[in-house]
C-alpha cells in the first residue's frame, strides 16, 4: 500500500505512482509473452549503421578516413652500445663483451687469475672434527672456491 504525498493523509489503493518501486518483480512468463513491456520485442534497438562484410583480402576502412595515425612520429636516435674487444691471455681466444674494462670480470679476464676465496661446508667440518682422518678427505671435497673480485665461481663442492 502507497501513501499518496498529494492526499491529506488518507491512504489509497490505487496504483502506485510513477517512478515508485513494485513489491516484486513480474514472473519469468509475464516478462516473456510477446505482448508484455519486459519483453525483448518491446525494447526498442539502437541504431547501428550496417558495416558491409569485410573483404579478406582488404581492410575495412569506413568511407573518407585514412588508415594509420592521425600523428606523425618523430625517430629518436639511440646510439648503438659499446662493444669491446678482449685477448684472453691463457688461450689466447678473441672475447667480444658489453662490459667495460674496469669492470671486475674483465680485469680477472685481461690479468689471467682470478683471487681465490675458500669456504668450507658445514657438513665437511663436522666430518672433519667427529671422523678424523677420513673427515679431512670429506672436508675438502666440500668446499666452495668463489672469486673475490667478480665473484665468479671457481670450483663447487659436492654437497651443494
Amino acid at each position: 500500500m502507497i501513501v499518496n504525498p498529494n492526499s491529506d493523509g488518507e491512504m489509497s489503493t490505487k496504483q502506485p505512482l510513477p517512478g515508485a518501486p513494485q513489491d516484486s518483480p513480474p514472473s519469468y512468463d509475464f516478462a516473456t509473452e510477446s505482448g508484455s513491456t519486459y519483453s525483448p520485442d518491446a525494447v526498442p534497438k539502437p541504431l547501428i549503421p550496417s558495416i558491409p562484410k569485410a573483404d579478406s583480402r582488404q581492410p575495412l576502412i569506413p568511407q573518407g578516413m585514412a588508415s594509420g595515425p592521425s600523428y606523425t612520429v618523430q625517430p629518436s636516435y639511440t646510439p648503438p652500445p659499446t662493444v669491446y674487444n678482449y685477448v684472453n691471455p691463457l688461450t689466447g681466444e678473441q672475447v667480444v663483451s658489453l662490459l667495460p674494462p674496469s669492470h671486475p670480470e674483465m680485469i680477472c679476464l685481461q690479468s689471467g687469475m682470478h683471487i681465490p676465496q675458500t669456504h668450507y661446508g658445514l657438513l665437511g667440518v663436522l666430518a672433519a672434527i667427529f671422523w678424523f682422518p677420513l673427515g679431512i678427505g670429506l672436508c675438502l671435497l666440500d668446499k666452495r672456491v668463489r672469486c673475490e673480485r667478480c665473484g665468479l665461481m671457481i670450483e663447487n663442492g659436492i654437497c651443494s
